[in-house]
């Protein structure tokens, strides 16, 4: 028998976008704890849709770690020779306060890309590019590999089951539907919607829709 967990559903249908120059900027989730319980874990989620050969700054913070997502079009981070696209993440770990640069390549398309940001002890500036491996169906990828708080992407077929046991079972999960339906733990979430559950030792979901497309991350309480 499920268990219900305790959850909150962030539905995009509610989310504000901020106009900047040449860009859209949505708050998809953002933790207003002056003082995190335990100095780490999520800090803030962003989406940003970039206008045609247009660019946007991000300002990280030191001790933060954050990851560069596109959904939808072309990037190029910080001046950086690769152009970035829908399967490969960007990764800046920042030991002190600096500005990246999310410029759109094209100039005929806006880009779509997720901003996901955590706190976390950083002793030297890097950064990395990883590729993720969405052309196999029905598994879920590490968005980092060997990142305390693990993360994970995948593509679904409708009526495909998964489920995951937490790492460490005082953490809770945030989830986003990056495209389709999915039910995460009995709870609907759609397109674009993002839902936080806590007090449980295993997540399961399943694929409402074709193609659905889940992005979760295990962060501490």
């Amino acid at each position: 028998m499920l268990v219900q967990s305790l959850s909150k559903t962030l539905k995009s249908d509610d989310r504000f976008w901020d106009l900047a120059p040449g860009a859209a900027v949505a708050e998809v989730y953002k933790d207003d704890r002056s003082v995190s319980s335990t100095g780490n874990g999520l800090l803030e989620v962003l989406e940003l849709v970039i206008g045609k050969d247009a660019q946007n700054l991000v300002t990280l913070r030191a001790d933060q770690k954050v990851i560069f997502l596109p959904l939808n079009g072309k990037v190029r981070i910080n001046g950086f020779g690769k152009v970035i696209a829908a399967g490969e993440v960007v990764v800046f770990d920042s030991s002190e306060d600096q500005e990246v640069a999310v410029l759109n390549v094209l100039a005929d398309a806006d880009a779509d890309v997720l901003v996901i940001t955590f706190n976390k002890k950083i002793t030297e500036n890097s950064y990395r590019i990883n590729q993720l491996d969405l052309e196999i169906r029905n598994k879920l990828n590490f968005v980092d590999t060997g990142f305390n708080f693990p993360g994970f992407i995948g593509v679904f077929d409708a009526r495909k089951q998964g489920r995951y046991i937490l790492k460490d079972q005082n953490n809770g999960i945030f989830g986003m539907v990056i495209n389709g339906v999915f039910e995460f733990q009995n709870s609907l979430v759609e397109n674009r919607d993002a839902i936080l559950i806590w007090d449980l030792e295993e997540l399961t979901f399943e694929a409402l829709s074709e193609n659905a497309i889940i992005l979760f991350f295990e962060i501490p309480e």
